[in-house]
């Protein structure tokens, strides 16, 4: 009504856009914070994986010293664990492929972490858990994606 001002405590006026900048892009936050998470947790696979390529571990067994030859498994963690940072960084643009490569990265780093967890199990944890909450995420993010439609060309539904 012309003339009239709105109550002080009233519900404030709704935004066309929303919190999701108004161009239909879904929130990034979670994303960039799986990215982050994803990144971590490969930084410290190549880390290790560095570490275990340099020097072989050696393992006391009843006999005394056993050299533990894990070169090729070192060698798989370094891998793996770049992949990884490289998929974090690649969640920064804005696409479905880049979510469903990270999911696939973080779970096969999961995995591997599964597998090696006996060598180094501290790192291992860590790494399995950061990995874990950042796929979690990016199934969060992708479940968000599936539920949104596409809007008709013009703004306006086909009847």
């Amino acid at each position: 009504m012309r003339g009239q001002q709105s109550e002080p405590n009233g519900p404030a006026p709704r935004r066309a856009g929303g919190p999701d900048s108004g161009a239909g892009r879904p929130a990034q936050r979670p994303r960039l914070v799986a990215g982050l998470l994803l990144g971590v947790a490969g930084a410290i696979d190549a880390s290790v994986g560095a570490s275990v390529v340099r020097v072989d571990p050696y393992v006391v067994v009843d006999e005394g010293f056993r050299r533990l030859d894990v070169t090729g498994w070192a060698w798989l963690q370094l891998a793996a664990g770049l992949a990884t940072v490289a998929a974090a960084l690649a969640l920064t643009v804005n696409r479905r492929a880049t979510v469903l490569a990270a999911a696939g990265t973080g779970s096969f780093d999961i995995l591997l972490t599964v597998l090696l967890l006996p060598y180094h199990p501290v790192e291992r944890a860590l790494s399995a858990l950061l990995a874990a909450v950042a796929v979690c995420l990016l199934a969060g993010c992708l479940r968000a994606a599936g539920r949104r439609r596409p809007a008709a060309p013009g703004g306006r539904g086909i009847s």
